[in-house]
């Protein structure tokens, strides 16, 4: 239980700055990573598996690729802390996330749309709902 909760304190960080700024920390998310690395080759997070590991990065790498292919319509930033959160996840929990990350996200963004609040071409900052995903997930 302590590994997801210093997931969610690196990535409520990330979250909140994506929030504020619409700027992905990237030194915080390099940072969770390398903690992320540490603990599994301490140990700390059972017995790993090299190829569960290079798994836990195909949603991150996917996201980075897309952030490639639309020129950056998909921040870089949600790339690096999908590749964070598969690290001390794994890859069925940073799918998992990841899919109620986007759900989220698109409900709200409907429901902004309806209303008049937003326009389509407005930007909506992803790491929160990644956040919310990852409590929704971890909680069940």
């Amino acid at each position: 239980m302590w590994i997801e909760i210093v997931l969610f304190l690196f990535l409520a960080v990330c979250a909140v700055f994506d929030g504020l700024s619409r700027r992905v920390p990237l030194a915080v998310v390099w940072l969770g990573m390398a903690t992320a690395i540490c603990l599994q080759i301490g140990g700390a997070m059972g017995e790993t598996n090299p190829l569960a590991v290079v798994l836990s990065l195909l949603p991150g790498a996917g996201l980075l690729l897309l952030g490639f292919l639309t020129r950056e319509k998909v921040g870089y930033g949600d790339g690096w802390a999908l590749l964070m959160i598969g690290l001390f996840a794994g890859v069925y929990q940073c799918f998992l996330i990841l899919l109620v990350g986007l759900m989220a996200e698109s409900a709200v963004a409907v429901v902004l749309l309806a209303l008049g609040k937003i326009k389509r071409d407005r930007e909506i900052p992803f790491l929160p709902f990644l956040l919310l995903g990852m409590g929704v997930v971890v909680c069940f």
